[in-house]
């Protein structure tokens, strides 16, 4: 229902094509995860940053490692995150876990328009704690993916990458 409201909204020919790039990436994704080391998947994401309009040495061309002298663009930002997270709803796209592919295409597209966000891994221990005998005990070990921004968690709904041991990090 969220998808279908959110595709009714798409007005301007900008909104539909950043849609329709963002359901292409989401869709291209878990076959890249699946052939792809995550050290070259995330190079292959990575855009960089938009280059800084200033910067006369820098052409359109090239890509950029630096942050884009104009200010990202918050209302674009907020668009790419609900297109996402709209897609992400629908349960063809679960396999892997939301929260992975979340941070995967709002890592792609946010750096894309100038955001200098990293991205985190991590790992935390789940079952029953307390129980001292390892034969009986049952732990689970969980991942998580989130978008850092400045040193802060960026766009997470909850304070839960704090209980997650980073075993990854890309800053591109």
């Amino acid at each position: 229902m969220k998808l279908l409201r959110t595709i009714n909204r798409l007005k301007d020919p900008r909104d539909l094509w950043l849609f329709l790039q963002i359901l292409t990436t989401i869709i291209l994704l878990p076959r890249l995860i699946r052939r792809k080391s995550l050290p070259d998947l995330l190079k292959d994401l990575d855009p960089g940053v938009s280059p800084r309009e200033t910067d006369p040495g820098v052409s359109a061309g090239e890509p950029d490692h630096h942050v884009s002298a104009r200010e990202p663009d918050r209302d674009q930002m907020e668009k790419t995150v609900g297109f996402a997270d709209s897609l992400l709803c629908s349960r063809v796209f679960q396999r892997y876990g939301k929260c992975l592919l979340r941070s995967l295409i709002l890592f792609r597209f946010l750096r894309r328009q100038g955001w200098p966000v990293e991205i985190h891994f991590g790992v935390r221990k789940t079952g029953e704690p307390g129980n001292e005998d390892v034969r009986t005990s049952h732990i689970d070990i969980t991942g998580h993916s989130w978008l850092v921004l400045d040193g802060e968690p960026f766009l997470e709904e909850e304070n839960q990458q704090g209980s997650f041991a980073t075993t990854y990090t890309y800053a591109g």
